[in-house]
């Protein structure tokens, strides 16, 4: 009985005790509220302690899943991820993976895909799939993944926990309106806007912010948007794009372009039309690509934020939450290393889901830009130039001797050559078409043994050259590929490309959609030589694009030969393939002897009404069979400018002006600009990309023929 009395008089003093810590306060629930609940405060979602602190040394596989490989700011992304994962001492692994530019949306879900069942703990999402990728997230996070967006979210924000926001979307909208305001002045004028793709987010909330600022604010009641065009994040359809515009809109005073790669490429194109005086350009991009445009006027002002900064707090938030550190939930703080600390938020310009704030935005002009770009590592922020009268002995070499393009770049050469007042020599040396492989391999391997100190590759050989580009760089020689690439890279320092080789494949689907109609049809490719890197990878990215996308579902690729580049062998090639395919419309040729060759076989047999031939050919070949029917479309880029860009490319690696580096940027007399970056359509490799693709018709081949 007493043991029974002494349990009651606890039990009362215990309830005593705890109705003085809670005082007044109402109880949300019977339970008692633990001691350490302050006692006049109801309780919050994370209280007002410090911001939560991640533990280092945990393993937590992670990937950065950029919209697609091959662009800067993504790079840089990484850089900022990779900083955090050696800070954080992270046992597991970091994989930066991401799609090609072509494949953006069907890859990133199939990376999201595979994610799981490769061990991954967490993902990283740039998202350029749009609501597309829901399905995939949501898996991923059904199978226990941490899953985190960043730079681009999902619109619907299912799939994702946390959004990592640069800056604040609706403000991007008015920051362009002041920009376009600034450089056109209070009379406003009209603009157009050149964004990326169709399924970014990122870039869909930032141009519809931009149209509600126009819309409400009478401060902004001068501009007037014109249009909205998409350049896919490529450099090729940018620049493209961007002179459409001019073309469409004659009274356009500005393209803004809130895309890094897309301001640059309507930059250079404003630049190399000699239209900066009349069509400025503004949006978004990084300093380091932009401060000659914005010194020589073409992009007076543009704004951006730190792409290191952003992989580096989306890796801190996802460790966070891999780790169990954070939950994910309104309110929570967590620390971020060197950046300090952050709270989760509900996302404003979302119906749905929760944002981490980086910010702010940093507005760029002449008066910043140069100390902006100036530090960075990988981009300087001057540009290199030539220094004339050197002394450099070169050899410019083709695939073989006797082709018309060759000799359009041993003449942009020897132009470049004059011009730069070289006092050693220039020799346009080349093997025979039968010897080509074998030929070429020969003369790299003598031309150290003869004095020469660089040597310029149009590479037909495939990697079978490597051993001698090879030997040739450890001899001290500098060697550049043009035209056509080592494969792997290996023995070349800096691959002068033409065009971007993926969106080749497009370009050629293209115009063979064009040319056979909506229906399309049954086509077949003539090609050069099995060993042409070049074409390789042209009809490569040329079956992707026919495998990942509806839009050419109705064409179909029906057989691919090979005419060794020599008129007689195409010609035959040609007819070969209209014995053995009687219902083929079409003959795609990447190779200038294969198309004239082909359209002139099926001039020849009668058979232009019933066989069309396209591909990439010169306009002085063409014209003819354009302007018959027989090749209604084709397209190229200029072989002159091909050999002046190389030559000035390698004068500048042998004379070490520059040291072939990504971010060098360096001028090229009158080609004006270009930088070296990573070559995104081999696994290793550095390029130049020089660009861009010109289509021709029955409208434009004979004035770019003459």
């Amino acid at each position: 009985m007493k043991t029974q009395t002494w349990r009651i008089i606890a039990l009362l003093v215990i309830l005593s005790m705890l109705a003085a810590a809670c005082g007044q306060a109402p109880q949300p629930t019977p339970k008692p509220a633990p001691p350490t609940v302050a006692p006049t405060e109801a309780p919050k979602a994370k209280p007002a302690a410090g911001p939560v602190e991640a533990t280092p040394g945990q393993e937590v596989n992670m990937v950065l899943l950029p919209k697609f490989l091959g662009i800067l700011v993504f790079d840089q992304a990484n850089q900022g991820a990779q900083e955090a994962h050696t800070e954080l001492q992270n046992k597991g692994d970091l994989q930066f993976l991401g799609p090609t530019p072509e494949n953006s949306v069907a890859g990133q879900i199939e990376i999201v895909t595979t994610a799981a069942t490769q061990g991954m703990d967490a993902i990283m999402i740039s998202n350029n799939a749009g609501d597309q990728i829901t399905p995939a997230a949501t898996e991923a996070l059904d199978a226990g993944m941490t899953v985190v967006t960043w730079d681009s979210p999902i619109p619907s924000a299912e799939g994702e926990q946390v959004f990592v926001a640069q800056v604040d979307f609706d403000e991007t909208g008015r920051v362009m309106a002041d920009m376009a305001m600034d450089i056109l002045g209070e009379d406003g004028g009209k603009f157009a806007v050149l964004s990326a793709s169709p399924d970014a987010a990122n870039q869909n909330a930032w141009i519809a912010a931009l149209q509600k600022v126009l819309e409400t604010d009478a401060t902004y009641a001068s501009l007037e948007l014109l249009d909205i065009v998409y350049g896919n994040d490529q450099s090729e359809d940018s620049y493209n794009q961007a002179l459409a515009l001019v073309d469409k809109y004659p009274d356009m005073e500005l393209i803004m372009a809130p895309t890094t790669v897309g301001i640059a490429a309507a930059a250079k194109a404003m630049q190399d039309e000699g239209l900066c005086d009349t069509v400025k350009v503004s949006g978004l991009g990084l300093p380091a690509e932009m401060v000659s445009y914005t010194l020589n006027g073409c992009a007076p002002q543009f704004a951006l934020w730190s792409f290191v900064d952003l992989g580096y707090l989306t890796y801190y938030t996802t460790y966070l939450l891999a780790t169990g550190a954070i939950e994910g939930k309104v309110g929570e703080r967590l620390e971020a290393g060197r950046m300090g600390t952050y709270t989760i938020e509900k996302d404003p310009t979302r119906d749905a889901g929760l944002r981490v704030l980086m910010g702010p935005f940093k507005v760029y002009d002449k008066d910043n830009v140069e100390a902006e770009a100036g530090p960075q590592e990988q981009a300087k922020g001057t540009v290199v130039k030539a220094t004339p009268g050197q002394e450099v002995n070169m050899v410019l070499l083709p695939k073989f001797l006797g082709i018309l393009v060759f000799d359009q770049a041993n003449q942009g050469a020897q132009e470049a050559h004059t011009e730069l007042q070289n006092k050693g020599d220039l020799q346009f040396l080349g093997p025979t078409p039968e010897n080509s492989v074998a030929g070429q391999i020969e003369i790299v391997t003598t031309a150290a043994t003869q004095g020469m100190d660089a040597i310029m590759i149009s590479n037909n050989a495939g990697d079978q050259i490597t051993p001698a580009a090879t030997e040739a760089l450890d001899a001290g020689m500098t060697v550049v590929t043009w035209d056509s690439p080592i494969p792997s890279a290996e023995g070349e320092q800096v691959f002068v490309a033409q065009v971007d080789f993926d969106e080749t494949g497009r370009v050629m689907a293209d115009m063979a959609m064009d040319i056979l109609g909506e229906d399309g049809g049954k086509f077949a490719v003539l090609s050069a030589s099995p060993d042409a890197a070049n074409q390789n990878a042209w009809i490569a990215a040329l079956q992707k694009v026919l495998e990942t996308d509806a839009t050419y579902a109705s064409l179909e690729l029906l057989d691919i030969v090979y005419g060794n580049d020599q008129s007689e062998d195409s010609y035959n090639q040609a007819l070969a393939l209209v014995d053995k395919y009687p219902d083929m419309e079409l003959i795609m040729a990447p190779t200038t002897v294969g198309i004239a060759a082909a359209a002139k076989a099926m001039q020849d047999e009668g058979l232009c009404d019933t066989v069309k031939v396209s591909g990439l050919g010169l306009p002085a070949e063409m014209v003819s069979y354009t302007l018959n029917g027989c090749a209604p479309q084709f397209a190229l880029w200029s072989f002159t400018d091909l050999g002046y860009l190389t030559y000035y490319t390698t004068y500048l690696l042998a004379t070490g002006a520059i040291e072939g580096k990504v971010g060098e940027r360096f001028e090229t007399g009158r080609m004006g600009t270009y930088t070296i970056e990573k070559d995104p359509t081999r696994d290793a490799g550095l390029r130049v990309l020089m660009g861009p693709f010109s289509v021709y018709t029955k409208d434009n081949v004979e004035a770019a023929a003459r």
